[in-house]
C-alpha cells in the first residue's frame, strides 16, 4: 500500500485508479460524500448445522449454562457482556403469509419479537424478527414479557416452558438488497447483498411452532453445512465394468 500512497502524490489519475483497486479488495470504505478510510475488517459470522443441536441440548442444562452460551456467541464468537442487545415484543395478526406458513386462520395472534445485537461500537452483529401462535404460550405469562430477554437457552427453552420441544428446523437462505439504513447499521459497503435466513421451527407432532427470519452481511457470513448420507447395505454389489449399462 505505500508504493501506492507514493503514486498518488503524483498523479490524481494514478489516485483514483489506486483507490479503486483498493475499494475492489475491500481494503479501504467509503462512499458518496464520505472520504475514503482504511476498513476495519468486520467480525466474521459463522453459521453451521451442529449450532441448532447445541440449543437443543443446552435447553436441558442448568440456566448458568444457557446464560453463557447463546447465539451470539455461537455465530460471532463474541460474549453478550460485551454487546448491546434489545427485544421489543409487540402483538399482532398474521398476515395470508403467515396464516399459511402455520397452518393458522388469517388474523390469528401473533406474538412478533424483534432482536438486535450490537457491537461497543454500535455495529449490527444480530438482527432477527420471529413470530409465535399466542394460543402456544398463554400458559406462561413471562414469554410475553419482553424484560425477561435475553431468554437464557433462547426460544427452544421459551417453548419447553410450555411442554414444546421442537424436532427439526427447516431454513432457507436468499440474498437480498439493503436498504441504506440497513447499510449504515450494519457497517456495509455498497455493492454487498444481505443474506436472509428464514427458519421455521417444527415440534415433535408436526406443528410449526415459531418463524423467524434473521439477517446477516453476505461479505462477513459463512455457511457451513454437513450431509450425513446413508450407508450402502452390507454386501451391497461391487462396481463390476462387464455387468455396468
Amino acid at each position: 500500500m505505500s508504493q501506492l500512497v507514493a503514486q498518488w502524490r503524483c498523479s490524481p489519475g494514478v489516485a483514483r485508479s489506486a483507490l479503486a483497486v483498493l475499494a475492489s479488495e475491500g481494503r479501504i470504505t467509503g462512499g458518496r460524500g464520505r472520504r475514503a478510510r482504511v476498513r476495519t475488517p468486520p467480525r466474521r459470522i459463522k453459521l453451521t448445522i451442529d449450532m441448532t443441536q447445541e440449543q437443543k441440548s443446552l435447553v436441558l442444562r442448568p440456566r448458568s449454562e444457557r446464560a453463557a452460551r447463546g447465539t451470539v456467541e455461537q455465530t460471532a464468537g463474541v460474549s453478550i457482556d460485551h454487546t448491546s442487545f434489545s427485544a421489543r415484543y409487540t402483538e399482532v395478526r398474521a398476515t395470508e403469509e403467515l396464516a399459511s406458513e402455520f397452518g393458522l386462520e388469517v388474523n390469528a395472534e401473533l406474538l412478533c419479537r424483534t432482536y438486535e445485537t450490537t457491537d461497543q461500537n454500535g455495529i449490527r452483529l444480530a438482527w432477527s424478527i420471529s413470530h409465535i401462535p399466542l394460543d402456544l404460550i398463554r400458559s406462561n405469562p413471562d414469554l410475553r414479557d419482553e424484560s425477561k430477554e435475553p431468554w437464557p437457552g433462547g426460544h427452544m427453552h421459551q417453548l419447553y416452558t410450555v411442554g414444546i420441544e421442537i424436532e427439526r428446523l427447516v431454513r432457507s437462505v436468499t440474498a437480498i438488497e439493503p436498504t441504506p439504513g440497513d447499510r449504515q447499521r450494519w457497517g456495509m459497503d455498497l455493492g454487498v447483498p444481505l443474506l436472509c435466513v428464514h427458519t421455521k421451527s417444527v415440534d415433535i407432532y408436526g406443528r410449526t411452532v415459531e418463524i423467524s427470519d434473521a439477517t446477516y452481511p453476505a461479505d462477513r457470513t459463512g455457511l457451513v453445512f454437513t450431509e450425513s448420507l446413508e450407508r450402502w447395505p452390507t454386501g451391497h454389489p461391487t462396481f463390476d465394468p462387464e455387468t455396468d449399462g
